[in-house]
């Protein structure tokens, strides 16, 4: 990861909403949105990932191979 950072506008509601929710879970906020973050983007690398797979099994039914 990288030490370069960006500002985001969120609403204070939602804001303290999650820092009573993670309380004994993330030291900061950013920790939590950080965490979210990446766990979004872990699991569409792997939605595409399966996609792909069913596209080439898809194509060895097409050419008669399964």
């Amino acid at each position: 990861m990288t030490d370069e950072f960006r500002s985001v506008r969120l609403p204070q509601v939602l804001c303290e909403q999650a820092e009573r929710w993670l309380q004994g879970r993330f030291e900061t906020l950013e920790a939590l949105i950080t965490f979210v973050l990446q766990e979004i983007t872990n699991n569409e690398g792997s939605r595409l990932d399966q996609q792909e797979e069913e596209m080439v099994q898809q194509r060895l039914r097409d050419l008669g191979y399964i």
